[in-house]
C-alpha cells in the first residue's frame, strides 16, 4: 500500500478497535467447493515465506527482487494451466520506466532572498521535469482529500504541512503531505512545494533528504523548513507566518521568482506486470471479463531501523499477491470455469503511484470495455482475525453483493466485511482499483489496513495471520463466482456516478 516517501497515496487507517491481535479464529480449509483446491494457510505461507524473503530484496520497481517475483507468479500461473494474457505469448506485461537518481551535488532551491542548502533546508523527490520556475501559488494547509483550484495548473504549489515527525503524528504529516501531492498531480501542478511545521528539526531532514534520494514521483516535491523559506515571502511582501495562523480562503499568488532544479539521471527500463486468463464456460458471456488484482512490489531496502536494511513487504502485498495466486489456482481446479472469463493480474510500480495498474488499463490486454469489474486486495494479513474492509461498497452494487456472500458463507468464513471507516480522507481513489475505476469499470478493494510494521523492515511473513488471510482469499474467490455467473454485470450507484463523474 502507498505512502510517503516511497510512494505517493493515502493511507488507509483503521481505528484501535480493529488493530488488536486476536487468536485466529480457525475456519475449516473446505472452500472452495465444487471440487476445486482448497484455498488455505499453509499454502499462502508458503508464498509469502518467498515473496517477502530477504533474496527478493523488497522488490522494489525496478529491481532484480521485482524480476524474481514475476518469474515466481508467471511460473505458478503456467502451472495451474491459466493462458497467458502478456505481451506476445507470454505471462508478462512490460511497459517502459524512467529509474531516477537524484544528482545531489546539483539539486537546488533559489528565490528572492533565498538559496537553500539541499538535506539541510530541503529535500526533493524528482519528478518528471528536472528544472522549473515561475511565481507560486499559496494554497493553505496540506490535508488528505485536498482539492486545488483551476488556477494551480502549471504553477508550483505551495502548502503549508503541520505537524513532525514524533511518533504520535508521523502518519497524519505522511497522509497530509500525500495529500497535497495527490492533489497538485489532479490539478496539473508544476511542483509541490510542501513547507514543513515551524518545529521540525534539521535531523529530520537529513533523514528525509537521504530516503528520498532514489525515489521519483509524476511531478515534483520539494520539503522546505519554514525558517529557510520563510525570506522568500517577505521579499514578496507576504508573511508566512501570518498565512499559515490566517488559513486564507483563496489561494494567494506570491510574486516572486522561484527557480527548482531537481537534477535527475534517468536510466529508461522496463518493468513487469503478470497477466494470466482462465477463459468463461458461457459462449456469449466469456467474451466479458473479471479482474482480480493485487501489487507484487514494495520499497526495497531503505535506512537500516535495528540493523535490518530489507522492507520485506510481507502485508504489504505479498499478503494480496499470495491471495490472487490461491483465488487464480482455486479457480484453475474447477471442472468447469464460470460463465464469464477471469483476468489475473499483478501489477508493478504500485509503490511509485499506481504505474503498474494504470499501464494495463489504459493497454489492456483483452477489452477494458469488456472489462465487467476489478476486485482489488492490498495489506489482508494483519489486525483483527474476524474483520475486512471493502473500500467503495456504496459505489456500485458490488458492496450488497459482496456482503450477501458473506452472510450466506459466515459459518466457514467468520468475516465481518466492513465499509468505509474514513469516506471523508476520499480512500476510494488510492489504490490501484482506481485504475480501473476511474475507467468506468465497477470496482471493489479489500484491505485490514495499518499496522505499526507498516513499510518497515519488520513487516515480516512471521508478523501474517495466515488463516484470515486465506478466509479473505476464500471470500475474494466466492465474491468472483457470484460476479462471473451472475446474468447481470455490475452497476455503478448513483453514488458511485457522481463520485466518478460518469455520464
Amino acid at each position: 500500500m502507498l505512502k510517503f516517501p516511497t510512494s505517493f497515496a493515502a493511507l488507509v487507517l483503521i481505528p484501535a478497535a480493529l488493530s488488536a491481535q486476536q487468536a485466529p479464529v480457525q475456519a475449516p480449509a473446505t472452500l472452495p467447493a465444487h471440487g476445486a483446491a482448497p484455498i488455505n494457510a499453509a499454502d499462502v505461507q508458503q508464498r509469502i515465506a518467498f515473496l517477502a524473503s530477504d533474496e527478493l530484496r523488497g522488490r522494489d520497481t525496478p529491481s532484480p527482487g521485482l524480476e524474481a517475483a514475476a518469474a515466481y507468479i508467471a511460473a505458478e500461473l503456467a502451472r495451474f494451466g491459466l493462458e497467458p494474457a502478456g505481451d506476445e505469448g507470454t505471462y508478462i506485461q512490460r511497459y517502459p520506466f524512467l529509474k531516477a537518481a537524484l544528482d545531489r551535488a546539483s539539486v537546488s532551491f533559489q528565490a528572492p532572498g533565498v538559496q537553500l542548502a539541499y538535506s539541510q533546508d530541503f529535500f526533493v523527490v524528482p519528478g518528471a521535469a528536472d528544472s522549473l520556475g515561475g511565481e507560486a501559488l499559496y494554497v493553505g494547509t496540506a490535508r488528505e482529500g485536498m482539492t486545488l483550484p483551476p488556477e494551480a495548473r502549471g504553477r508550483i504549489v505551495v502548502v503549508a504541512v503541520p505537524d513532525t515527525l514524533g511518533s504520535e503524528t508521523m502518519q497524519r504529516w505522511q497522509s497530509n503531505v500525500v495529500g497535497a501531492l495527490q492533489a497538485g498531480m489532479a490539478a496539473g501542478a508544476a511542483a509541490v512545494v510542501a513547507v514543513l511545521d515551524p518545529a521540525f528539526n534539521g535531523s529530520s531532514m537529513q533523514m528525509l533528504a537521504a530516503m528520498t534520494a532514489q525515489q521519483s514521483a509524476p511531478l515534483p516535491l520539494f520539503g522546505v523548513m519554514h525558517s529557510a523559506i520563510a525570506p522568500a515571502f517577505t521579499a514578496a511582501g507576504l508573511d508566512l507566518a501570518q498565512l499559515r495562523a490566517s488559513e486564507p480562503a483563496a489561494p494567494v499568488s506570491v510574486p516572486a521568482a522561484f527557480s527548482l532544479r531537481t537534477a535527475t539521471g534517468r536510466t529508461p527500463v522496463t518493468v513487469p506486470n503478470v497477466v494470466a486468463v482462465l477463459p468463461g464456460s458461457d459462449p456469449v458471456l466469456r467474451d466479458e471479463y473479471v479482474v482480480f488484482s493485487a501489487h507484487m512490489d514494495h520499497v526495497g531496502v531503505g535506512t537500516p531501523v535495528a540493523g535490518d536494511s530489507i522492507f520485506n513487504g510481507a502485508d504489504d502485498d505479498a499478503s494480496g499477491t499470495s491471495a490472487v495466486l490461491e483465488v487464480a489456482q482455486a479457480f484453475a481446479a474447477q471442472a468447469q470455469a464460470p460463465r464469464r472469463s477471469l483476468i489475473f493480474l499483478f501489477v508493478s510500480g504500485e509503490e511509485k503511484g499506481l504505474l503498474g495498474s494504470q499501464y494495463y488499463a489504459a493497454h489492456p490486454t483483452v477489452p477494458l470495455e469488456k472489462t465487467i469489474a476489478n476486485i482489488n486486495i492490498d495489506m489482508i494479513g494483519r489486525n483483527h482475525p474476524d474483520t475486512v474492509v471493502a473500500i467503495g461498497q456504496e459505489f456500485s452494487d458490488l458492496g450488497p453483493t459482496v456482503q450477501q456472500v458473506a452472510q450466506r458463507h459466515a459459518a466457514e468464513l467468520k468475516l465481518q466485511v466492513a465499509p468505509d471507516l474514513w469516506p471523508e480522507e476520499n480512500l476510494f481513489v488510492r489504490s490501484d482499483h482506481y485504475s480501473f475505476a476511474a475507467r468506468g469499470v465497477p470496482a471493489i478493494f479489500f484491505t485490514t489496513g495499518l499496522h505499526e510494521d507498516y513499510h518497515k523492515p519488520s513487516d515480516e511473513p512471521e508478523t501474517i495471520d495466515n488463516d484470515k488471510l486465506a478466509r479473505i482469499a476464500q471470500l475474494v474467490y466466492l465474491l468472483g463466482e457470484e460476479v462471473a455467473n451472475a446474468a447481470a454485470k455490475p452497476q455503478w450507484t448513483e453514488a458511485g456516478r457522481a463520485k466518478l463523474k460518469l455520464e
